[in-house]
């Protein structure tokens, strides 16, 4: 019986141990699991920023430390989680002089930040800073030429009139580094089996059980169609295949006459009786001798059959 163990190691990572496996399971699921865990996840990361008064990303703000292109990267930071929404609509409204923090989002019942601490900007003068940022949920690295483009295709949508829109790479997955190992694992005596260690590190949105259970449940859905439909069928069509020959007449079998009407005299009628019968109780039939036994052991073997085993 397999079992799992999760280990902590800091905040965000954590040891997720299976064992045992067998022999070469634990390179094969590991690696890909690792790839699963990296590239397929769901996740939510910020798209689009409107800044009031920012006409594009290489500008600098009247009283703010750091310049658009610092701020915009300061918020790919900030780590938000969604629930029951593809996407949201966040603000900021801030007052400075001070330092503007993930703390300072407006946000929607159905929207949290994870990372209230982190900081997007240090506003150095009595002025207001406002900001209108998108949240999406989706998987893997989409860059920002992309997300404009869905954007222009989406007829829906309409920009804000309050500026232009600066479109950010998003990094959707939760998962920021993913390792695992083998060891040898011990089954009563055998020390044959493995040990798999997987080590992810995660951003919080998601706990590690939780990911690998996601990770795996992804890996079964693409291997189902190899064990699927498609497989079935074709053993179905053999299966089928095998029963009609075996109900069909021995004179299907194509045998010369003598031997057909030898078979036929001791009402072995169908191929289904034929291949009931042993090598010995078949040569022990009349007018049936080597000759006919091996003619027969042909015909069958030319449809996938065998004599029966003494």
């Amino acid at each position: 019986m397999q079992n799992i163990d999760v280990r902590q190691l800091s905040e965000f990572r954590w040891q997720v141990i299976l064992e045992p496996l067998k022999r070469g399971f634990g390179h094969t699921l590991g690696n890909a699991l690792r790839r699963v865990l990296l590239s397929s996840l769901q996740g939510c990361a910020p798209t689009e920023v409107v800044i009031s008064g920012v006409k594009h990303q290489f500008s600098a703000i009247e009283g703010v430390q750091e310049d658009v292109i610092n701020i915009l990267l300061n918020l790919k930071g900030v780590r938000f989680a969604m629930s029951n929404v593809q996407h949201a609509e966040v603000k900021i409204k801030f007052t400075g002089p001070g330092v503007m923090t993930a703390a300072d989002i407006q946000l929607p019942h159905n929207v949290e930040v994870l990372n209230p601490k982190h900081v997007i900007a240090h506003v150095n003068q009595a002025k207001v800073i406002e900001m209108d940022i998108r949240v999406q949920q989706g998987v893997g690295y989409v860059p920002a030429a992309q997300l404009q483009i869905d954007d222009e295709l989406d007829n829906s949508r309409v920009a804000s009139a309050s500026g232009n829109v600066m479109y950010l790479d998003a990094s959707f997955s939760p998962i920021h580094k993913v390792a695992y190992t083998v060891e040898n694992a011990r089954v009563e005596q055998r020390t044959d089996f493995d040990k798999l260690i997987l080590d992810i590190e995660t951003d919080g949105t998601v706990s590690p059980i939780d990911a690998v259970r996601l990770a795996a449940s992804t890996l079964q859905e693409q291997l189902s169609v190899f064990s699927g439909m498609s497989l079935t069928k074709a053993s179905e069509a053999g299966e089928t295949k095998s029963r009609s020959i075996l109900d069909a007449s021995v004179d299907d079998l194509e045998l010369t006459v003598r031997s057909a009407n030898a078979l036929k005299s001791e009402n072995i009628l169908l191929v289904r009786d034929l291949v009931a019968l042993t090598e010995d109780e078949l040569m022990a039939l009349p007018n049936l001798g080597k000759k006919s036994l091996n003619e027969v052991r042909e015909a069958l073997e030319n449809h996938q059959l065998n004599l029966a085993d003494k």
